[in-house]
């Protein structure tokens, strides 16, 4: 009996053995679905990382082109503005200068009202005047000078007549224009 109870025991201690074998078998096992899960887990936190990152770059970089966006429309809008001031300035300027051309518009109306003879008792006197110079002083030069300037201002009072149309007054512009060209 006494062999018979060692038998058992060792039985027992084979059996005990072997399952503590095959625990540790089963335990690895575990284990080495654990440490994969745990690589994953770890490359998955990199991941994550990583994009994570990226995202953070191209959110910066959208807000990055919209504040230049908004910068570009704010300089745009400052320019338009400059622009409508300078063409309230120019519109301004023309105004004065269509004023003032009525002004002037006027006071030749007004000279022209005056009689004819003021003109012809003028010109007479600077023909008198030229005539009644030496011919031996003036030189060929100066004559010429002399004749420019009694045209031109005979053109001037032909223009300052207030009943002239637009195409009479076109004509004796562009017969004195003519005339400067040639002579000068």
């Amino acid at each position: 009996m006494k062999k018979f109870i060692l038998f058992c025991i060792a039985l027992l201690m084979i059996g005990v053995g072997t399952t503590q074998i095959g625990s540790t078998t089963v335990e690895a096992a575990f284990s080495k679905d654990e440490v994969v899960r745990e690589r994953f887990a770890l490359k998955r936190e990199r991941l994550a990382e990583v994009v994570s990152k990226k995202i953070a770059r191209v959110e910066n970089s959208i807000k990055t082109k919209l504040k230049e966006q908004e910068i570009k429309k704010a300089q745009k809008q400052k320019e338009e503005a400059k622009k409508a001031a300078a063409k309230k300035v120019e519109a301004e300027t023309k105004a004065e200068n269509e004023a003032q051309a009525a002004a002037q518009a006027s006071e030749q109306s007004a000279a022209a009202e005056q009689p004819a003879d003021a003109y012809q008792q003028e010109e007479a006197a600077q023909v008198q005047e030229e005539a009644g110079a030496p011919a031996d002083a003036v030189s060929g030069a100066s004559a010429n000078g002399q004749e420019r300037g009694q045209k031109n201002r005979e053109w001037g009072n032909q223009l300052s007549d207030p009943n002239l149309t637009p195409a009479e007054r076109q004509g004796i512009i562009q017969e004195k224009k003519n005339y400067n060209r040639n002579n000068y």
